[in-house]
């Protein structure tokens, strides 16, 4: 958490690189992975229109050997999942822009948990895919797994130096010729 220096007693909220590239990413994420979820929730065929959520709903079918039935369950479940991440990119899209309007962190728990999710869930409809051999789907699905990477990255390097800026680094005696080690003694 950086604090920027205002005119008033208390310190305002000034966003990290990490806060930032999650919003980005939550702007990605709302309208594409909403419109997908929604079209396969409202189409009488399940989605199983849409190559690439057939193929992760059959690769789930397959993996836990699931009947007709439950594969178009597995469907409709998937489809609710990519709902419920993209209604959290929402979330954290909100307390962020709640954050930069009242000077407060956003609550780091609702972007932990969303970027957690999207990562598992971006798995699940990227392996299949990309057995589709279809250029478009992998060129899709390894997007946003970079993105999902690149946002992991910000967020754990910018938690690591939040913590290490709390604990003073320890600073080596500078080397001198008197406390020199000496590589090799000739005898």
């Amino acid at each position: 958490m950086r604090q920027a220096a205002t005119s008033s007693s208390e310190p305002k909220w000034s966003p990290g690189l990490g806060s930032i590239n999650l919003a980005l990413i939550s702007v990605y994420f709302i309208p594409t992975w909403g419109r997908d979820a929604l079209r396969v929730l409202v189409s009488p065929w399940n989605g199983f229109e849409d190559r690439a959520h057939a193929a992760a709903a059959i690769y789930v079918r397959q993996l836990f050997d699931l009947g007709l039935d439950g594969m178009m369950r597995v469907s409709s479940v998937l489809a609710a999942l990519k709902l419920v991440i993209a209604a959290g990119f929402l979330a954290y899209l909100i307390e962020f822009a709640r954050g930069l309007a009242v000077g407060r962190e956003p609550n780091r728990e609702t972007g932990d948990v969303v970027l957690a999710l999207a990562v598992g869930a971006v798995l699940i409809w990227a392996l299949p895919a990309f057995g589709l051999d279809d250029p478009t789907f992998i060129r899709v699905y390894a997007t946003q797994i970079l993105m999902l990477a690149g946002a992991v990255v910000l967020f754990t390097v910018e938690r690591h130096i939040e913590t290490a800026v709390g604990v003073p680094a320890e600073v080596p005696a500078p080397i001198t010729i008197s406390n020199a080690p000496l590589v090799a003694s000739h005898s």
